[in-house]
């Protein structure tokens, strides 16, 4: 139970610092990186797997929650673009597990979790529960939100410019 609770502590502090740097996804980032430095020096770091499905629980509800009466209208006007994009998105992100999975060794259901057009966090618990390496999964879309959220503004400011 110790274990627990001093994992539980770290991720919080960890989380706590991810907030208060205003970074995004900085809760769950500096909570991941708070938990695997203690787990790295003292091996002692510890959650429960039912733990895990609570969060699953959690972030879905949360999500759940973001849905209204407008938001099912507004789906009408967005259906055929929305399917496009994940039809896209979707072969995109195939395409590049495939070459992730190829030239990097990388097992192919880490690879595909790893691609996933998807957030951090469903992403990564997701991926736990089909047996991929869920770290590697963090890491990389932690890599890709750092990515975006630096380049995708100066891309925008630089379009917006000429229009």
């Amino acid at each position: 139970m110790g274990k627990i609770i001093m994992t539980l502590f770290v991720a919080a502090v960890g989380g706590l610092v991810g907030i208060k740097l205003k970074i995004p996804a900085g809760a769950l980032v500096f909570s991941m990186l708070a938990v695997a430095i203690y787990n790295i020096y003292t091996a002692n770091a510890f959650i429960p797997y039912n733990f895990r499905v609570m969060a699953q629980i959690v972030v879905g509800g949360m999500i759940g929650l973001r849905f209204t009466k407008e938001t099912m209208v507004e789906i009408k006007e967005i259906l055929i673009p929305s399917i496009v994009i994940i039809l896209v998105l979707t072969v995109f992100s195939l395409f590049l597990a495939f070459v992730l999975h190829k030239t990097t060794g990388m097992d192919i259901v880490t690879a595909l979790f790893s691609t996933a057009p998807g957030g951090l966090t469903d992403m990564s618990l997701i991926s736990d529960s089909y047996g991929a390496d869920s770290p590697k999964v963090a890491v990389i879309h932690t890599l890709r939100i750092v990515l975006v959220v630096t380049f995708v503004p100066i891309i925008i400011k630089f379009i917006t410019r000429f229009m």
